[in-house]
């Protein structure tokens, strides 16, 4: 019998006796070769001991940084065939669309995806469990042992009497990792990541009524240098961005108002700043979304207490943007008579900057009066990490303008805000969420404070 376990019986006939242990062409390629598998939801390194007839690896686990021992002192575990793959990367020749790899995401972990075909510069097109699709070269594919039961990650077919997507949605695929992940990823991985790292309590300083603006509240070590790494990660677990441009900026015209952005909350609602006729795509709130909306959530109304965020309503909209380096967002109004009290946004940078390993410094615009006949204007310099909150006049609320001014109407009473990107080449991500009136559009708003 194979040394190896697996049971296998060696001919007699077709092979002549050996002195010694015997093994089976498949045991002796595997045994004590280093495998990528999986233990738990992960994918962990590891090297394999021995296989039995049920085409199971007994797998002893290492961290990566070990050369060949065994520094965590882990207990070796059964891992299926199916579950594991090779440590090498992937010969060119034996990749195929349809392929079941692992393959090595931004965050240097392995994940199971298949092969949907090939993309520019020698790369492979793959999807994730969870529907993300991906880049990636040869070097960071490992193909399976045996194919997986992989999660279906496709939307179901059409019924009878459903009506077929337009050509439009058809490019934004229906099994994205925002509205309807299956398995897990990178997104989950990456919240994951972040909830380890998340601090539920803390001391956080909080400025209010900033320069003076009835409603601006600014705390500016929101999150911590391990918590915006995260975040970039669940970013970069994100896709499917809409371009949005709102000209140019500046007395010459020359800077480009300008960002991405993907929008959450009720999908039959148009996102902010896009006009009723347009399709704005606001994807429905997925289960790793709703989880970031917690954590944010609940931190947003414990360290800003005096801002009386959200009373009696929790946020259901939420949007995820980048702005590029050198570019900006105009000032402008949110729809006046849209939301209820309070937007509250954070924003660091895609990279670590040069000073600060949560990115580089932006700039809060706020301005009070139209762009002709401007009463006053504050430019607010934020580090990265920072978050504020935007209620009353800051946000323009129809309820708290002393002319009632609605959607994106301008007055001299209330503040426009915008945010300026100029002065650095890092891109600035940022989350902002909001509560949106359901009763919006369905009865006239009742004047508040004036």
């Amino acid at each position: 019998d194979c040394s190896g376990g697996c049971g296998e019986r060696r001919a007699a006939a077709a092979y002549p006796a050996e002195p010694g242990p015997w093994r089976c062409t498949k045991c002796e390629k595997l045994i004590g070769c280093e495998v990528i598998a999986r233990r738990g939801r992960e994918y962990e390194r590891g090297v394999v001991q021995q296989r039995d007839r049920n085409s199971q690896l007994l797998v002893q686990w290492w961290e990566e940084t070990a050369t060949g021992s065994n520094e965590k002192g882990l207990a070796p575990e059964w891992v299926a065939e199916r579950h594991a793959a090779l440590a090498a990367p992937a010969d060119g020749e034996r990749v195929r669309r349809g392929m079941a790899v692992l393959a090595e995401w931004v965050d240097g972990r392995f994940y199971c995806a298949t092969v949907q075909g090939g993309a520019a510069q020698a790369r492979v097109l793959l999807q994730f469990e969870d529907g993300l699709r991906y880049e990636a070269g040869l070097d960071a594919l490992r193909p399976l042992l045996d194919k997986p039961l992989l999660q279906a990650a496709h939307s179901p077919p059409l019924s009878a009497g459903r009506e077929p997507r337009s050509s439009l949605q058809r490019m934004l695929p229906a099994d994205l990792p925002s509205a309807r992940a299956a398995g897990y990823g990178p997104l989950a991985q990456s919240m994951d990541r972040l909830e380890a790292v998340w601090r539920c309590s803390g001391t956080w300083r909080v400025e209010h009524e900033v320069a003076d603006i009835c409603g601006l509240f600014i705390c500016r070590d929101f999150l911590s240098p391990a918590e915006v790494a995260a975040f970039r990660l669940v970013f970069a677990a994100h896709q499917g961005w809409a371009m949005y441009q709102w000209g140019t900026i500046g007395r010459k015209k020359e800077l480009a108002s300008i960002l991405q952005r993907i929008d959450f909350g009720l999908e039959e609602m148009t996102a902010e700043g896009v006009a009723a006729q347009s399709k704005s795509f606001t994807r429905a709130i997925g289960r790793h979304q709703q989880r970031l909306i917690q954590l944010l959530e609940a931190r947003m109304r414990q360290v800003f207490a005096l801002a009386g965020l959200w009373r009696e309503c929790d946020v259901n909209m939420m949007q995820l943007s980048q702005i590029p380096g050198g570019q900006c967002l105009g000032h402008h109004f949110d729809r006046r008579d849209k939301w209820q009290e309070g937007i509250a946004s954070v924003a660091w940078s895609e990279t670590a900057g040069q000073e600060d390993s949560r990115g580089d410094e932006w700039t809060l615009g706020m301005q009070c009066g139209p762009s002709n006949n401007v009463q006053r204007q504050v430019q607010l310099p934020m580090p990265a990490g920072a978050a504020y909150i935007l209620s009353k006049r800051a946000q323009g609320r129809t309820a708290w303008c002393s002319r009632h001014k609605v959607a994106h109407e301008s007055c001299a009473c209330c503040w426009q805000h915008g945010v300026w990107n100029e002065k650095t080449a890092l891109t600035r991500q940022s989350i902002t969420m909001r509560v949106y009136d359901e009763e919006w559009g369905r009865e006239a708003s009742s004047p508040g404070p004036g």
